[in-house]
């Protein structure tokens, strides 16, 4: 058991008595101790917090209730295995602990009077996944990535961080931090930028394990996710660009005698026959998507010839934006859920919006370290927000980096043809939001409130007005 009462009861009541404590452990041994004055100080001291591979349960002791909202993309940002908030009297004796723990990719909790408290046992995982970070990695691209992986199939049990010096003397960090630590994994995935042959490397060295990048997680996500043909078509696009650049697969470079008509000679080698299948369904894609850009380009001009004008909804991925879209036509015109990527294949609507007939398109959200290829599969899409007369780029405020995001989505949807004119910016979630920041040219709106909404297509049918008069 890793729950040391005695010690954690001795930590707690040093003094001074009506302080706040943090208390940070790996394993048994004691990382660092902490004092703050209050709940306010020690909330500032999480928010500087970094990661790190020398902690994995953290401790918070207070008189007073302590909120850290979202337990979940804290937990799993920090690299957290365990959390513990114990609440005390005034003489610092414990009466009640809320005690979180890592079971697979969930977190589950356990609230008990302390004294009766009972640390639950440890589950046996299935096939686990092991993710990797550079050491300089951000808690919030942790979190964001866990839940990458997760929605792609692939639950973390364990999460490390590497250092990018490391990484460059090749894959013995990786596997000795993993015999160090005795951890059995089906698969591995990397978070950060590895060669083709780094990868074959780690995945030959790891017995029976599989070794992931990711771009395997969008991939894989995309795949699940598309329906039309559009999106299919941005998956094979991936996928073939992916392989051409790698050919991670180790090729054994043996002939292969073939017969028939037109063949002669001893044949190819493996690698040249591949190189052959692979070069055939790149020519198919590359006409396939084509075919779908010329499809659109057609679709566009039709719009513009009736004169009606395009309001794009965009922004990073499970912001909001299909959860605004469906309550801006009234109707449960797309698919909407707190998973990454929920929507795949680009919708769109006309909507009436006081006697003003508009064209409402519903984007795929955006991710931050998107490789060429990826970004190279949204070309369509870049070039049909760029072509509307409105675009709106939904912020979630209450994620951590939010920041970061908002101006990742601006600055690549300027990159790629869209006027920074035409970018608003509405921040979701306003019943959420505890402190809210400058909203600039846009403002805070709740999906949920009719107010809200009104307030959103009022602020459409002023804007498009106003180009009209332009």
């Amino acid at each position: 058991m890793i729950f040391d009462r005695d010690q954690i009861m001795r930590i707690i009541r040093e003094r001074p008595l009506s302080a706040v404590k943090l208390i940070a452990l790996n394993g048994f041994e004691l990382e660092r101790s902490l004092v703050f004055a209050s709940n306010w100080g020690l909330f500032d001291y999480l928010e500087t917090l970094k990661p790190s591979n020398s902690f994995d349960f953290l401790i918070i002791a207070s008189k007073n209730d302590v909120d850290l909202g979202d337990i979940k993309p804290f937990f799993d940002g920090m690299l957290l295995k365990r959390l513990a908030i114990i609440r005390h009297d005034e003489e610092k004796l414990p009466e009640t602990i809320r005690f979180f723990y890592k079971s697979g990719p969930k977190i589950e909790e356990i609230s008990s009077p302390f004294f009766l408290f009972k640390e639950p046992a440890p589950q046996k995982e299935e096939d686990p996944a092991v993710a990797f970070f550079l050491t300089d990695t951000p808690s919030s691209e942790i979190a964001e990535n866990i839940k990458l992986a997760e929605d792609a199939g692939f639950p973390v049990s364990e999460s490390y961080l590497i250092s990018e010096n490391s990484v460059k003397h090749g894959i013995n960090g990786i596997t000795s931090l993993l015999t160090q630590r005795m951890v059995k994994a089906k698969c591995v995935i990397l978070f950060f930028a590895a060669a083709p042959a780094f990868i074959s490397k780690l995945e030959h060295s790891l017995e029976n394990v599989t070794v992931l990048s990711r771009d395997d997680m969008i991939i894989s996500i995309f795949d699940s996710r598309a329906n039309g043909s559009s999106g299919k078509l941005k998956i094979e696009s991936i996928v073939v660009a992916k392989e051409r650049s790698s050919f991670r697969q180790k090729i054994t470079g043996l002939s292969r005698i073939k017969g028939g008509i037109g063949l002669k000679g001893p044949g190819e080698t493996k690698e040249e026959e591949r190189r052959r299948i692979l070069k055939k369904r790149e020519k198919s894609v590359r006409e396939g998507l084509e075919k779908e850009f010329s499809r659109q380009e057609f679709q566009r001009k039709f719009r513009k010839k009736s004169n009606i004008k395009t309001v794009a909804i965009v922004g990073y991925t499970n912001a909001g934006k299909s959860t605004l879209f469906n309550a801006l036509m009234n109707e449960h015109a797309t698919d909407e859920s707190d998973r990454f990527f929920s929507s795949i294949d680009p919708k769109i609507r006309k909507l009436n919006l006081f006697g003003m007939p508009v064209f409402l398109l519903d984007t795929v959200g955006f991710i931050s370290e998107m490789s060429e290829d990826v970004i190279d599969t949204f070309n369509p899409t870049f070039s049909e927000i760029s072509n509307s007369e409105l675009i709106l780029d939904v912020v979630d405020p209450t994620e951590k980096g939010w920041e970061r995001r908002k101006s990742f989505v601006e600055s690549l949807l300027v990159e790629n043809g869209s006027k920074k004119e035409n970018i608003f910016t509405l921040f979701s979630k306003k019943d959420r939001v505890r402190i809210k920041h400058p909203a600039g040219r846009g403002f805070y709106y709740n999906a949920f409130d009719g107010e809200d909404i009104l307030r959103v297509k009022k602020f459409i049918f002023d804007r498009l007005n106003e180009e009209n008069e332009q």
